[in-house]
C-alpha cells in the first residue's frame, strides 16, 4: 500500500485546506518540497494560523509564508545551537574549576556519589564506547571516573543534572541550576533540527521568577504580553537562553559576538519578507517580545 504523497497530491490536499499559491508558483513549491525540505516538517508551522469555522480552510495561508517560516527557523536554530553549546562548555569550565577549589572534593567522590544515584549517566556512557572519540577514555576510567573525563563523555542533559547534583551537595559555590534545563530542551530540539517556531500560540508553559522579573525590566512589554509570551515553551525557553547566557559566559568577547549575531538577525534575516506576516497577530506579536528581548539585552551587555 502506497503511504507517500507525491509533490504533486501534497499540493492538491494543501489547496483543499486553503493553502494558496499566489506568491510561490505550484512548480516552485514543489521543486521547494522535493529538495529542501519535506511536507510534515513545512506544514507544522500552519498551526501559527487560523481556520474558517465553516469549512475548515486555512485563513490568508500561502505557501510562501510556510516555506519562510521555515527559512527562519533555520537560521534560528543554527544561532541557538551555537549558544547552547557555549553554555555547554562554561557549565564544564566552572564546575571543574570549582572542583579544584573545593577542599572537600578531589574530583573523584562527587562522580561516585553522583552515578551512585544517576546510574543511567555510566549507561548512556556504555553505550558510545565503541566510538573512536571517546572509547580510549572509557576503556581507561570506566567506571571510576574522574570529573574532568567524565563530563566529556555524558550528554548534555546529564551534565545539567551533575551541575544540580554539585549545586545541592556544595550550596552556594555556583549559581544556580534552576534554568538549565529550558537550555537542555533547546539544545536536544536544535540538535536534532526540531522545529521552533511552528507554534507561538499562548501556551501553558510556567515561567520561572528570574525569568518574569527579567522581563519586567524591558519598556515596552507590558503584563499581559508578558504573561502570554511566556506562558510560550519556545519563546520562554529562547528568553531564558538569552538570560543565561549574560549570566554563565564570562568572555565578553564571546557574549558580545552571539549577541550581535542574534540582533543581526532578528533585525535582518527574520524580517527580510515581513510584509507576509502583516495580517498574522501571533507572529507579528512573537517577533515584537523577541525583538524587545533581544534590544534589552544587547543594551545591557
Amino acid at each position: 500500500m502506497k503511504l507517500l504523497k507525491t509533490s504533486d497530491e501534497l499540493i492538491s490536499h494543501m489547496k483543499i485546506k486553503g493553502i494558496k499559491f499566489d506568491i510561490a508558483k505550484e512548480e516552485d513549491a514543489k521543486v521547494f518540497l522535493q529538495n529542501n525540505n519535506y511536507y510534515m516538517k513545512l506544514a507544522s508551522y500552519r498551526a501559527n494560523y487560523d481556520k474558517q469555522k465553516s469549512n475548515d480552510k486555512y485563513i490568508n495561508l500561502d505557501f510562501a509564508y510556510l516555506q519562510e517560516l521555515s527559512t527562519i527557523d533555520m537560521h534560528l536554530r543554527y544561532l541557538i545551537l551555537q549558544m547552547c553549546l557555549d553554555v555547554e562548555h562554561a557549565l564544564k569550565t566552572r564546575l571543574l574549576k570549582d572542583i579544584e577549589d573545593n577542599p572537600e572534593e578531589d574530583g573523584y567522590d562527587i562522580i561516585r556519589r553522583f552515578v551512585t544515584k544517576y546510574e543511567r549517566s555510566c549507561q548512556n556512557i556504555q553505550k558510545h564506547k565503541s566510538s573512536e572519540y571517546c572509547r580510549e577514555l572509557i576503556e581507561k576510567y570506566y567506571p571510576y571516573f574522574p570529573a574532568w573525563v567524565f563530563v566529556e563523555l555524558i550528554s548534555f542533559g546529564d551534565m545539567v543534572k551533575l551541575y544540580e547534583y554539585y549545586t545541592e551537595r556544595y550550596p552556594g559555590r555556583l549559581k544556580d541550576s534552576d534554568l538549565l534545563y529550558s537550555i537542555r530542551d533547546l539544545r536536544n530540539a536544535t540538535a536534532h533540527s526540531n522545529c521552533l517556531i511552528n507554534k507561538l500560540q499562548k501556551g501553558t508553559n510556567k515561567p520561572s521568577v528570574k525569568i518574569i522579573k527579567f522581563v519586567s525590566n524591558i519598556d515596552g512589554i507590558g503584563a499581559s504580553m508578558r504573561k502570554n509570551k511566556l506562558s510560550n515553551k519556545f519563546l520562554y525557553d529562547f528568553v531564558t537562553l538569552l538570560y543565561v547566557y549574560n549570566e554563565f559566559i564570562n568572555a565578553d568577547v564571546v557574549k558580545e559576538k552571539r549577541f550581535k549575531q542574534i540582533q543581526e538577525f532578528i533585525d535582518g534575516r527574520a524580517i527580510k519578507n515581513k510584509e507576509y506576516f502583516d495580517k498574522n497577530e501571533c507572529i507579528k506579536t512573537a517577533y515584537f517580545f523577541v525583538k524587545k528581548v533581544v534590544d534589552y539585552i544587547n543594551e545591557a551587555c
